[in-house]
């Protein structure tokens, strides 16, 4: 791998890494999404860099989300219900 963790096979891996944030988040259409799979299927390094960037998305869904503060829950009520009112 070349520096930052980017396998340096060629213009397919640069192709398949430059759509990776858009295949994992299913935003590909359908012939692209083929050709990534076909890559990724062929390509250790690149299906080692997905892997990883899934894993770190797993990680941050599961750690990283905090709940509201309760005040803040009051205020958006109270607000949505003002808005109700108005209508």
């Amino acid at each position: 791998m070349s520096a930052g963790n980017v396998p340096d096979c060629g213009a397919p891996c640069q192709e398949a890494l430059a759509q990776l944030e858009r295949y994992l988040d299913g935003e590909l259409p359908d012939t692209t999404l083929e050709q990534i799979k076909t890559h990724l299927v062929a390509c250790y390094p690149c299906t080692d860099r997905a892997s990883f960037e899934e894993q770190l998305r797993a990680i941050v869904r599961r750690d990283c989300v905090d709940a509201p503060p309760p005040s803040l829950l009051v205020r958006i009520r109270e607000h949505l219900a003002t808005v109700d009112d108005e209508r």
